[in-house]
């Protein structure tokens, strides 16, 4: 019998029993997600019980029933509700006035059925560095937290205003002057067959990671994506099949150190390689 608590990471869950995949799907529909192996890649090495619970509009007791039968044993733990209500805001955050803060309630386009991390990324990206955005939403965008951070939020702080009410803080960095600077034609170059087939062949077998995102619904491939690239070796390359050319993902590493090629197969096969410079 595995105990687990409301911090267990859902990749643990999923290690001890791959029968929980289908349990926690069964949950709330923003869960079954988890169903697909690439988001659950990303998502099950990242977030917690009680995070994938908010996730879903669900609660941890939920979680709790339908992992009893498989064996799980839940153990009580101080909740992440009672953590932030004597968690202090931040100095960047207690210093900055409402006015100064970009609030951002995603919520309407959440309840259309779509997904608001395309607007959200161009939001932040037109937020002037050192200032702060906030997110409004109805539970901790985890997923978001993480892409955020990987780059271009200096922190990020959430507050829980009520049960169903969420308020998370992205700081953005201060820019940093780059002592080379590189176009971004330099960085992204379309090929025929043979061209990218060169570039292709300088990569050994071990050294290309290949992820299929034709068959994952927006934004499901700039996610994947993304989450492969930030674990991508230096000597490594990401080659990617997609169904078009990815233009948000190109303006997200348009002021990273990645160098994109891409090959236009045909209709709705892209071929793509990406590598650190």
């Amino acid at each position: 019998m595995k105990t687990i608590t409301e911090k267990t990471k859902i990749s643990e869950l999923i290690k001890e029993n791959p029968e929980s995949i289908n349990a926690i799907a069964s949950i709330a529909k923003p869960l079954e997600k988890l169903k697909n192996p690439i988001l659950r890649k990303i998502m099950a090495s990242r977030v917690t019980i009680a995070e994938a619970a908010k996730m879903g509009g669900a609660t941890v007791e939920d979680f709790i029933r339908v992992l009893l039968p498989l064996d799980f044993h839940f153990e009580e733990t101080i909740s992440e509700k009672e953590i932030a209500s004597v968690e202090n805001k931040p100095e960047w955050l207690q210093k900055t006035t409402e006015s100064e803060i970009d609030f951002y309630d995603v919520r309407p386009i959440i309840d259309n059925g779509a997904d608001p991390l395309k607007e959200i990324l161009h939001r932040f990206k037109e937020t002037p560095s050192g200032k702060i955005l906030c997110i409004i939403n109805s539970f901790i965008p985890t997923p978001l937290i993480h892409l955020l951070k990987q780059e271009k939020a200096e922190d990020t702080f959430t507050e829980n205003k009520s049960e169903k009410l969420f308020y998370t803080y992205f700081l953005k960095k201060e820019k940093q002057e780059k002592v080379v600077p590189t176009s971004s034609e330099e960085k992204l170059l379309m090929h025929n067959e043979e061209s990218f087939g060169e570039i292709y062949s300088r990569f050994s077998p071990e050294q290309l990671c290949e992820i299929d995102v034709r068959a994952l619904e927006m934004p499901g491939p700039m996610e994947a994506i993304l989450s492969e690239l930030e674990h991508l070796p230096e000597d490594h390359a990401l080659y990617i099949h997609h169904k078009r050319v990815p233009v948000y993902l190109l303006e997200e590493l348009a002021d990273k150190e990645f160098e994109v090629h891409i090959y236009s197969v045909d209709e709705g096969n892209v071929k793509m390689l990406i590598f650190k410079k």
